[in-house]
């Protein structure tokens, strides 16, 4: 995909199904993913494609709905692989638990796939929403 914004929406849309047999091809094989503000997270990346779609994987298998909503995305004016994302979140955990989050999103595009992917959100709604699940 050529235009990384539309590449970034893309992103999204396979993130909210999680639709982790459709990164095949979609994001790099070093693919880079780190969400620091997320209780468990590790300090550092995760590095990999099939580890970070096995960690992705295992988080969706907890929500029973999720949707991205009002995503306003943009390319860097001197790096066009380089997208920012905030968007905000509508989902529902299998036990019922309601979630809504906002969240910043830094995506790096190379050779057309995506490559990096650094988020930050608030975590007292993951609290919230997953006690006594984490």
């Amino acid at each position: 995909m050529s235009n990384s914004v539309e590449a970034a929406r893309k992103w999204l849309d396979i993130l909210a199904g999680g639709a982790v047999d459709q990164w095949d091809g979609f994001v790099a094989d070093d693919l880079s993913m780190h969400v620091p503000l997320m209780p468990g997270e590790a300090d550092s990346p995760t590095v990999g494609l099939e580890a970070n779609r096995a960690r992705v994987e295992a988080l969706w298998k907890a929500w029973e709905s999720f949707r991205f909503r009002e995503a306003d995305v943009h390319a860097a004016a001197d790096d066009p692989d380089l997208v920012f994302v905030h968007v905000y979140s509508d989902a529902k955990t299998v036990w019922g638990a309601p979630y809504q989050n906002r969240y910043f999103i830094r995506l790096r595009f190379a050779d057309g796939k995506l490559s990096e992917h650094l988020e930050f959100m608030d975590p007292r709604p993951v609290l919230t929403a997953f006690e006594g699940h984490l």
